[in-house]
């Protein structure tokens, strides 16, 4: 059914009365007229319809959801990939600007940031050949340590028993190479052995003598101890292992901070490529939700600077009206209600899916925000609609405005009966999308001439007519 705002409506029933007035004086108000045949009409059959609400309010249609999209970077624009009307997927590319000093500017960064990590690798290099000499310098002073340790304490007892055979065997040689070599040298003097088998006798009783002696010395030395001077020697070198573990231990913490200091070099480094990718991405504008390019802002070659809008896209699948209710009505509308909305005849339901919290200041009225399905896409933003709201309707006879004539007391309509015009009196109520309600005069059922009702006069033969199917 299609249906007119209120202000539409009022001029046509102006207009329909002034004609229903005009053509109402120029038919004859006595039926001796001698009929007039083959009047071409189209006729209807009248129906029970439902009783349409009146469209009182008024708003602009806009998308369900609109972002306007704006350039993050500074540069020309190369190339717009998109006009006015295109559809576009969330992440579609709108537009590019020059990269080249982005680009360059990202080369730098990652040359920086390589350089950087290898600072790093070297810092950790240098950590890890530190850490080697701490563990040598503290097993030289282990080593130190220990062998002061032992001067300290002093033979053990079986260091001791030890030496003293190693004396007693000494001297169990040296007595035995003694009695060899007196033995030897009387046979020598006799005749009865050669020089040189004297010569190494008395060779043999030199080495077990000195032998002797180095035993004896030895076990000496282990009774009377470590001198002064050897355990002086020994706490001195347990000093310089210490003193050379404090130099590795520094070397190390030199190291940690050298590899700190490069690891922060290293980060910002990453951050500044970071920024850089990130600069450069921004030198592509993409679209940020799935809908329609309502506005383009831009041209192909234009200097484009962060911040300036360069497109409108909106998502008109559902679009939205904002209703300006009375305050004195907003009780009775409700979240998710139906509402029926007319655009150039057309009408479509909608549904409440936003009631406003505050009263408009200037107009006292609040704001009822209506969702609208317009898969067509044929609905666009801006256009003005008018709106009811739907409730429960009522069945009644309608018929169309055009069909019924005036002459200022009741008005009538022509009945199509037996191809003959038959003028009826009824009576209207209401008017609702270009329709009378006939509240008597009429039945479901009847055939009733809608154009070309001006020209008849009761009792005129019908010629050639067209049935409507409105």
């Amino acid at each position: 059914m299609k249906l007119l705002n209120s202000t539409r409506i009022k001029m046509l029933v102006t207009g329909v009365t002034f004609a229903m007035v005009v053509s109402g004086c120029s038919s004859p108000s006595e039926d001796t007229t001698a009929p007039k045949s083959g009047q071409p009409v189209q006729i209807q059959k009248v129906t029970m319809k439902p009783l349409a609400n009146e469209f009182n309010l008024a708003g602009t249609l806009q998308a369900s959801h609109e972002a306007t999209v704006s350039f993050e970077a500074d540069g020309r624009i190369l190339n717009t990939m998109v006009e006015v009307g295109d559809s576009v997927q969330k992440g579609s590319i709108l537009a590019k600007l020059d990269t080249s000093a982005y680009q360059l500017q990202l080369d730098r960064a990652r040359a920086t940031m390589e350089k950087a990590k290898a600072g790093v690798s070297q810092a950790d290099a240098s950590v890890q050949s530190a850490q080697a000499g701490i563990r040598n310098a503290q097993s030289q002073v282990d080593a130190a340590q220990s062998k002061l340790q032992e001067l300290n304490n002093g033979a053990k007892k079986q260091e001791i028993v030890k030496a003293q055979n190693a004396v007693d065997a000494a001297a169990s040689s040296y007595n035995k190479k003694k009695a060899d070599a007196a033995r030897s040298q009387s046979l020598f003097q006799a005749g009865g052995v050669s020089l040189t088998e004297n010569e190494n006798a008395q060779l043999e009783l030199t080495n077990a003598h000195k032998n002797l002696v180095d035993a004896q010395e030895q076990l000496s030395l282990l009774l009377a101890g470590a001198s002064q001077e050897e355990r002086a020697q020994a706490s001195a070198g347990v000093d310089q292992a210490r003193a050379g573990l404090e130099s590795s231990i520094a070397t190390r913490q030199q190291g940690l901070a050298s590899k700190a200091q490069a690891q922060a070099t290293y980060e910002d480094a990453v951050a500044a490529y970071e920024q850089s990718s990130l600069s450069l991405k921004k030198a592509t504008l993409t679209s940020p939700i799935t809908g329609v390019v309502i506005e383009k802002k831009v041209s192909d070659g234009q200097l484009g600077s962060s911040g300036s809008e360069a497109f409108t896209v909106g998502n008109i699948s559902t679009l939205k009206v904002l209703l300006p209710v009375p305050d004195s009505e907003i009780l009775s509308w409700k979240k998710d209600q139906k509402v029926n909305v007319s655009l150039y005849n057309e009408i479509r339901t909608g549904t409440v899916t936003q009631i406003y919290p505050s009263t408009n200041s200037k107009t006292g009225s609040i704001n009822v925000e209506v969702s609208i399905p317009n898969p067509e896409l044929n609905w666009k933003p801006g256009q003005v609609i008018s709106a009811a709201k739907s409730v429960s309707q009522t069945d009644a006879l309608l018929v169309p405005v055009e069909a019924v004539i005036s002459n200022g007391d009741d008005p009538y309509v022509f009945k199509a009966v037996n191809d003959k015009a038959v003028k009826t009196a009824i009576k209207v109520g209401k008017v609702t999308n270009n329709q009378f309600e006939v509240i008597s005069g009429l039945q479901a059922g009847d055939l009733i001439v809608t154009q070309g009702a001006g020209t008849l006069f009761n009792g005129d033969v019908l010629g050639e007519s067209k049935e409507s199917s409105k």
